[in-house]
């Protein structure tokens, strides 16, 4: 599953050319989700233009009429899982009413993620190992949601309700235990199986949870008091 060192990646283009017939959108779609897989489970440059068609149904040609080369379907893997990523996340944000409770509602819905959709992070997960231009993209896709996520961050720790850090740090620190405990989600299956990696994804989850909780957490002095406590001088007699 994947590689051990780092593939050169291909140079990626200025934006994917999306070349589709009437109905090509559905097929467009399905060679994406076998690219995605093949590349998570077998690796960039274990993974063959013709594996990708074979697995989707369709001749080489076909593929190459969507995706002309080996680069440009990476590309729109990344591009797709992003997108995919960045609606999960947005969607569950502005479900979730609570402030207090958005970072949590990430936290979880990255998991459920993880759970329900297991090539996510093993595609992640072999992403990670390519060209920094790579992880660019994915990044530019979720950037609305860093900004939003700083903005909270430093809201919170001006209202007295996070730890008073540097917020970008923070930010970091929670990504990566995040993305790092979702990216093993992969190697708990092949080493685990199916129900015993979901029981370990959902103890980490809790383990990942406690641990936001507490850098979260703001000291005794910096806990601003409830506007609507009152003092018994405050009560009239």
């Amino acid at each position: 599953m994947g590689i051990h060192q780092a593939a050169p990646a291909p140079r990626f283009s200025q934006g994917v050319v999306a070349m589709t017939r009437p109905g090509g959108e559905a097929r467009r779609k399905g060679l994406l989700a076998e690219a995605i897989r093949l590349f998570g489970r077998r690796g960039y440059q274990g993974t063959s233009l013709q594996a990708v068609a074979s697995a989707a149904g369709v001749r080489k040609q076909t593929l190459l009429y969507y995706f002309p080369t080996k680069g440009a379907l990476l590309e729109a893997c990344v591009v797709e899982t992003s997108k995919r990523v960045a609606e999960t996340l947005f969607e569950a944000l502005e479900a979730e009413t609570s402030p207090s409770r958005k970072a949590e509602t990430v936290i979880r819905t990255l998991f459920r993620l993880a759970e329900d959709w297991p090539v996510f992070p093993r595609f992640v997960r072999e992403a990670s190992r390519m060209d920094p231009e790579v992880i660019e993209r994915f990044a530019a896709a979720l950037e609305p949601l860093r900004l939003r996520a700083l903005a909270f961050l430093a809201n919170g720790m001006e209202e007295g309700l996070i730890r008073k850090q540097d917020p970008a740090l923070l930010l970091f620190s929670l990504y990566t235990a995040v993305v790092g405990s979702i990216t093993e989600a992969g190697v708990l299956r092949a080493v685990v199986g199916e129900d015993r990696s979901r029981t370990a994804l959902r103890r980490r989850e809790q383990e990942v949870l406690s641990f936001v909780r507490n850098a979260l957490a703001p000291g005794a002095r910096e806990r601003r008091p409830r506007r609507a406590d009152k003092t018994a001088r405050d009560v009239p007699a």
